[in-house]
């Protein structure tokens, strides 16, 4: 008999307990912003990138409208074919011209297999700037050292193009220069490879 007063008070507790976790449940929910989204598409291709898992390197007066930043980005063929081939978007930040420091622009760095890419953006003129893979430079001379175990790139001056080497997997990884990719590993090509991979 005295159980079942207890059993009473424990269930009346539980229920008004569960009542009280759903009731704040529901208000955390209400108040969450969604992520900004955007998307590429180009033909029958459609990438969302999340602007939430994009890092903002912040310095002092970092101002730049990443949205837009990205937006421009986006209409560069070089973000496509970064994008299309399954690099991701990893961050944005300001950087500084190198013979004008006081002209500032943002660079937006792409990533996948651990290789950088990195393409400019002039926010003012809604443009996009100059390319560069952040791979070690490395040119074959005596004092250039052993060469590197991972990812190296050296200029080809004939052609006026930096070539990128996966010396791990023994393959040229990216063609680029300045302003074009001509070729991306394992499927684009706007060149002609043969011979050049072996």
């Amino acid at each position: 008999m005295k159980q079942t007063p207890l059993l009473l008070v424990t269930l009346i507790l539980l229920v008004f307990g569960a009542g009280c976790t759903d009731s704040v449940e529901v208000n955390a929910s209400e108040n969450t912003t969604p992520a900004p989204v955007l998307y590429y598409e180009q033909e029958n291709t459609s990438i969302t990138l999340n602007l939430s898992e994009v890092t903002v390197d912040v310095p002092g007066n970092f101002t730049a409208n990443v949205t837009m930043v990205l937006e421009t980005l986006l209409a560069d063929q070089r973000a496509g074919i970064l994008l299309e081939n399954g690099w991701n978007i990893t961050s944005v930040r300001m950087a500084s011209n190198e013979d004008d420091p006081n002209r500032a622009y943002v660079e937006v760095e792409f990533r996948h297999d651990g290789l950088s890419f990195f393409i400019g953006v002039d926010e003012t003129a809604r443009r996009t700037l100059d390319g560069r893979c952040g791979a070690e430079w490395w040119l074959s001379t005596p004092v250039s050292g052993p060469l590197p175990e991972g990812y190296h790139q050296a200029t080809d001056k004939s052609t006026k193009t930096y070539h990128v080497f996966d010396e791990r997997n023994k393959r040229v990884a990216m063609i680029y220069n300045d302003t074009t990719i001509f070729y991306l590993y394992p499927s684009y090509s706007i060149i002609n490879m043969e011979g050049i991979l072996g």
